[in-house]
Order: C-alpha cells, then structure tokens, then sequence
C-alpha cells in the first residue's frame, strides 16, 4: 500500500521538486550572451516598428512567431524590471514544464512516472532552456504533444483533443522551427490511418501560415518560405560547432559546405545520406504495419539523423529527437542506452560550445576528444537507423560469433597484420604517389586530376590510367581519418580483410568443407602479397575484393549482385577482365545440363548474359559519374578509355625492380617500396609474398592436377591461370604485385590440398607457412632494423635486394 501510494504521488511529487529547483538554478546562471542580446534586440524592434515594418530593416533568420515571443518578453522585462535573459528563461521553463505535464498526462500512472522523470530531470532539456536560454525545447514537445494525442488513447476518463488541437500544436511546433517539419510524413501517415488524412494536415498548414498574417497579410506563404530558406541557408558550413560525421577530422575552422568532392557538394552529400538512411528507418517500420507502438521511436530516430548526417547542424541541434527517443522507452526499453549517450554527448557539444564563446573561441576539449564524441554519435545515429531492433541483433551477432570463432580469430590477425601502424611512413610510397595524391585533388576539388592533358606537380602524377572505384575508397577513408597516410591507406585495409572473409564464404560454398575454407582464409592472411598491397593505397586489393564477392555471389547463384560486383572491380583495375572467364564458366555449370526447351534456352543461354553483361557496363560507366558530373563530356569519357588503352598496351619503360611472371611465381622478385636511414637502422617496405606459401602452393596445384575433373578444383585451377597466364604475353612493364590475386587463389588450392593430409602432417606444413610470414614480415613493416641484419639477409636472398 505505501509503495502505490509513494510511486503514484510522493515519488511524483519529488521529481517535480527537483525539475522546478533544478531549472531555478540553472536559470540563475548567465545564458548564452550572444543568443540572449540578438533576442532582446529583436524583441526591442518588433515593439518599436511593429510587426509588418519589421523585417524591412532587420535581418533576422527566425521565423515570425520566436519574435512574437521576444517581443513579449521585452515588454513582461521592463514591466517587472528584470533581466530579459531571467524572464526569457523563466517563461520557456515553464511553457517545458507544462508541456511535460501535458505530455505525460496521457500515460497511465507506471508509464507516466517513466516519462515524467526522462523529461522532467533531462540534462539536455535542462540546459538548453533554462540554462543556455534556447526555445528548442518547446516546438520538440509541442510536436511530441501532438504525435502522443494523435496515436495514444490516453487514461480512461480524461479528455482526448481532437485532430484540430493535434493539428494546431504541430502547426504552431513548425512555426517555431522549420526543422520539424521533418515529422510531417510520420503524422500524415497516422493521420490517414485514422481516417483524418485531409484534416490534419490542412489544419496543421492553416496553424503554421496564420502565425505569418500580423508580418505579411496574405502574403504569409511567401514569408513564411522566404523566412525558411534564409534560416536554412544562414550558416553555410559542414557543421557549426556541432559533433557530428562531419567533425570525425578535427576542424580549426567552419568548412564550407558547397566544396565538391567527386562531383558532390558536402550539402548535397549529407542531405543524400539523410535521405536513404530515413528510406531505411521508414521501410523498417512500414515492415511492422505502421504500428504506433513503433512511432515515436521513428521520429527520434529521423531527428537525430538529420543532426548526424546533414550539414549546418548547431550543437544544440540534437535536442529536438531526444524527447521522442525518452518516450519510445517506454515501448522499447532497450532505447534507454542510446538516449543516455545521446543526452550525455549532447551535453558534453552544448557545453563546450558555450564555454567557446565565453572564453576567445577557445574550446575546453581537445581536437581529438571532439573526434572520439563525433564518432560515439554517428556510429549510435547509424545502428539506429539501419538495425530495427539491436537487443535481437546482438544477441543474433553473438551467436554467430561463438559458432564461428575460428572464422573470427582468422579476421581478428587479418586485421591485426593490416592495420598495425599502418600509418607508417606518413608519406606517400611506391605508386602512392599517384593514386592517393589523386585521391587528395579528388578532395581538393581539382578536376584535372582526371585529365589526361594537364601536367601535375613535381614528384607526383595524376592517376587517370586506371578508372577510380579505388581511389574513391581513399576518399571516403580521408574524409573519415584525415587527409593523411592512414586515412588513404584505411581503404585497402580494410577491403583486405573483407576479402578475406569473401574468400571464406566463396570456399565453403563450393566445398562444403569448413576446414577448407578456414584454411584458406587463414593461409591468405599471412600471405605476404596479400598483406603488403592491404597496406599501401593501390588499386590491386580494391578489385581483388570486389571480385572475390562477385564470385561468391555467382556460386550462390545470386547473379545480378555478382554483376554489380564484378562492375566494381573493373572499375578498380582493368586486370579484373581476366575474371570474365571463371564468371563464365561458374554460370555454364549453373545451367547445365540443358534440360529445356528453345524459348527457356534462348532466355537462360542468350538473354539472361546479355542483360547481366549490361548490368556490368552499367555499373561500371556509373564509376565515372563524378567524371562526368565535373564537367567532362562523354566524347571526353571516350577518349580518356582510349588514353588508358593506349598507356597500357604502348608503355615503354624500365625499373630495377621489374619482373617476370615466371618471377612472380617462385617471389624470385618483389618489389622496393619504401626506405628510411637512421644511422645503423633502416627502414624497409617491400611487397613480397610468403615464399613457403607460395612454394607449397605450387607443389599442391602439380599434386593435385588429377582433381580437375571435379567442379570446385577445376574453378580454382580456373581462378590461378587465368590471373597469371595473361601476364606472360603482356607487351608493358610488369611488377610482382600483379600476382595477388593468382597467390590469393593458390592459398586455396594449397589449403584443398593441406585439408586431405593427416593432421600432423597438417599442422607440421602450417607451421612452416608461418615461418614464411616470419621470414618476410622485416620486409612488409618498415619498421627500423639494423643494417647488419639486411646485411645477412640480402646475403641470403639475393634477388630479393
């Protein structure tokens, strides 16, 4: 009895207490100055010129019902003869207050407690009203009214507003702030489910234009339009001071946000991702039948989005999807984490950003604090809008985890041998110079980085030889790290080990035989080749990648995904051509034998080729959207083909590490990628496979040749000669890297074969595979060794100097 009777009042009671004493506090406590004078102003003008002469000599990027507000505020300042701030913040905390209240009212008294104290005691509401001196609060809660009055059917017995009080708080919450107009689509559609699909939006509109009549008459719509788009385009940056996706790399100034990248504006691009991540969120919950239940947890989730991934987002920007997150707990309890990191990171943006203004622009966190905080928010904003329910997926992930932890171990020292101070050196090596300098004018905007014609800087060369999938991928990796040698290297790490785990995927789909496949996931990632280009910014692993995957697509029969896929590895390296024929004759085994008649065999022999073939030329013209969308013209995207046919097929040249392809497949020849002096040190980086690999491998292909009659072994036989035949004949200059993927696909055969021996032999062999990385890793890492060691080394392999 006096647990009911303390959860139904007193507790009640307490949190009321602490939210009224609470704001009291924080209201006593200077607001954000330049916030609180602009307001004043404001208020000030509209008073003396009235409302419809205001905006012909104010600039202001509000709308007309904030300035009603500061207006009235001016004058309750001087009637009461106190500071416009204390007022200020004392009626837009308790217009919160009251919101809150109303809010929870609808909920029954468990629920209501909940959602009183997420709101009521919220840091970030608490400091963005009553402390910095914002309205955002108050168009968040007027729209969460509205959405809670238009689904809930609230506590037996109280009065339930109808659809034209739901419509005209969410008219009055848009007047306020435009941005959440963003609810708009969630509110028609459970609008029109409940039958009132005209009125509410009809009202809702009425609302919104009508608090414009005492500024523009008739003329509101305009006004109201032009108010919107000045608001909008006011800050044109990537992010005012907000910790978002686009401050991942610590910024000393606002970017613009109109500077093109690939084609693209940052604007352009934020507001692209925004767009198919709300694609997600409402696809997801349309899978649910538009269940209510689902509602508020969506409108959360689109807010925080917007803030996340667009630009022009202000710290204080977050605040608006956190009160529909605090009340999608109660449905979804799981909600609680994300909304206490947002609300935690949200404060931490809020203070800081306050704290920036009070002392010279100096910020109180470092550089990469700020990082670490941008990044927490745009991992939490993306899981939320690509992963429905995240209790079900983790425990999903976890599973599969534990039922694959060999597969995991295998990608975790993938990972480790890839990413271990692959910052190092922090200059460009070997071909760097081409593709990741190209990468940079990329970023910076130039677009004769695609240009056959122009003439680049000293030292370095734009790489319009190959097309740009790769390149693309050290873009997006510098956007996210950094324009430095991690970041353009990040995307061939990362690809590595993706492509390790392809390989998995591709092996034991053909053999069903998970040692095998583990086998060779395993061989591959202490293969040196493979190792060495997932950590230098070339073409070679991007394709690779995207072609092992076309590849376990087609096994899996899942063909238009293998033709998306092998158009991104032709448009990483024109070497990927070579791959058409073990596509081929994976889909000639598909469809054989030919039990059909001539319409079926005309449809699976001629027409389904054709279209898959197109579907690959149209990816890979797609590649060049940011050629074309730069300026160039078709006639252009022409003749660069031909410019790169004509590099390819005429080059004349020589280099003293220059090989063979009956080099490549002894590692007679690697080649010399990197060197530093240190005094008694030096620093090496080489791209040189696992030689014992590499040697065993061959001793499996000749061992197993007679397994040729069997689909799966005759595929990969397929996979190595077709990679490395071509070369013998080829009229340009050659390297060893061009073996990765003929040693990617001999660990394959080698693990077939290690997989029939007896497990000691097995073991014995595999023991000697890592030997080999052992021997080589001095010549993968550049780290400092001294000079005696290379020495005896290159004593020792002396073609490998």
């Amino acid at each position: 009895m006096w647990l009911k009777i303390w959860h139904s009042k007193y507790l009640l009671w307490l949190i009321f207490f602490l939210a009224v004493a609470s704001r009291v506090f924080a209201i006593s406590l200077p607001a954000h100055p330049y916030d609180m004078a602009t307001f004043q102003a404001w208020g000030s003008r509209l008073l003396q010129v009235g409302p419809l002469h205001f905006y012909e000599n104010t600039w202001s990027d509000y709308l007309p019902l904030p300035l009603y507000f500061t207006a009235l505020i001016s004058t309750l300042s001087t009637w009461l003869h106190l500071s416009f701030g204390l007022v200020f913040k004392s009626v837009v905390s308790l217009l919160e207050l009251s919101l809150i209240i109303a809010i929870t009212r609808s909920f029954r008294p468990p629920s209501r407690l909940l959602l009183f104290s997420l709101l009521a005691l919220s840091p970030a509401l608490l400091l963005d009203s009553a402390f910095w001196g914002q309205l955002d609060t108050i168009p968040a809660l007027l729209a969460l009214l509205s959405l809670t009055h238009l689904i809930t059917p609230g506590v037996k017995g109280a009065h339930t507003p109808g659809v034209l009080v739901t419509s005209v708080l969410f008219g009055l919450a848009v007047a306020i702030k435009p941005i959440m107009i963003l609810v708009t689509p969630i509110l028609w559609i459970l609008a029109f489910k409940k039958g009132k699909g005209w009125q509410f939006p009809l009202f809702s509109a009425l609302t919104f234009f009508a608090t414009a009549l005492p500024m523009a008459g008739l003329a509101s719509p305009r006004l109201l339009w032009e108010r919107t788009l000045e608001q909008a385009g006011t800050y044109p940056f990537t992010t005012i001071n907000a910790w978002n996706i686009w401050s991942l790399v610590p910024l000393a100034t606002w970017p613009p946000d109109n500077q093109i990248i690939l084609a693209l504006s940052a604007h352009t691009a934020g507001l692209l991702m925004f767009g198919l991540l709300s694609f997600l969120i409402l696809r997801n919950w349309y899978r649910t039948g538009w269940s209510p239940k689902f509602v508020f947890r969506v409108v959360g989730t689109i807010l925080v989005t917007f803030f996340v991934f667009t630009t022009r987002m202000h710290e204080r920007h977050l605040l608006f999807g956190l009160p529909f997150l605090a009340l999608a707990t109660i449905y979804e309890s799981w909600l609680f984490i994300p909304l206490v990191l947002f609300t935690l990171t949200f404060c931490l943006n809020l203070y800081a950003a306050y704290y920036w203004v009070n002392h010279a622009q100096t910020w109180l966190f470092s550089p990469e604090f700020t990082s670490h905080i941008s990044w927490i928010n745009t991992l939490i904003g993306l899981g939320l809008a690509c992963v429905w329910h995240w209790p079900t997926f983790l425990k999903s992930l976890i599973l599969n985890l534990k039922s694959h932890k060999f597969l995991v171990g295998i990608l975790l020292l993938a990972s480790l041998l890839r990413f271990i101070n692959l910052g190092h050196p922090p200059v460009y090596i070997f071909d760097e110079v081409y593709h990741a300098f190209t990468a940079r004018e990329y970023i910076a905007g130039h677009i004769e980085a695609w240009e056959w014609w122009t003439t680049p800087p000293e030292g370095v060369a734009y790489e319009w030889t190959h097309p740009g999938v790769a390149k693309y991928g050290m873009v997006l990796g510098m956007l996210l790290f950094g324009e430095n040698s991690f970041g353009w290297r990040f995307g061939s790490a990362a690809l590595g080990v993706i492509s390790i785990l392809g390989l998995y995927l591709l092996v034991f789909s053909l053999t069903k035989n998970k040692s095998t496949a583990l086998l060779s996931a395993f061989l591959v990632s202490i293969e040196g080749t493979h190792i060495a280009q997932s950590r230098i910014a070339m073409n070679d692993i991007y394709m690779l990648t995207f072609y092992i995957w076309a590849l376990y697509a087609a096994v899996t029969s899942r063909w238009k995904s293998a033709a998306i896929l092998y158009g991104l590895a032709l448009g990483s390296k024109w070497s990927a051509l070579y791959g058409v024929i073990p596509l081929a004759y994976i889909y000639l085994r598909a469809i054989l034998p030919l039990h059909f008649n001539l319409k079926s065999f005309i449809i699976i022999s001629i027409l389904n080729p054709i279209r898959l073939l197109a579907v690959v030329v149209l990816v890979y013209t797609l590649t060049f959207t940011p050629f074309i969308l730069a300026g160039h013209t078709w006639e252009q995207f022409i003749e660069l083909h031909r410019q790169m046919w004509y590099y390819h097929t005429h080059l004349v040249a020589t280099h003293a590490y220059q090989s063979t392809p009956w080099e490549w497949i002894f590692a007679a020849r690697p080649v010399w990628y990197w060197v530093d002096y240190a005094g008694d040190y030096i620093s090496h980086i080489f791209v040189q496979g696992n030689p014992l690999i590499l040697w065993l491998g061959l001793a499996a292909l000749v061992l197993q040749f007679r397994a040729i009659r069997y689909f799966r072994y005759s595929l990969f036989l397929v996979l190595y000669f077709v990679f490395t035949l071509p070369w013998i004949s080829s009229p340009r200059i050659m390297f060893y890297y061009h073996y990765l993927p003929s040693a990617t696909f001999l660990c394959i055969i080698l693990a077939t074969w290690l997989s029939q021996l007896s497990p000691r032999t097995r073991n014995g062999l595999m023991v000697v595979c890592c030997t080999g990385l052992i021997l080589v890793s001095p010549m993968l890492y550049g780290f400092p060794i001294p000079t005696a060691f290379w020495d005896h080394f290159f004593h020792l392999f002396s073609s490998w100097k």
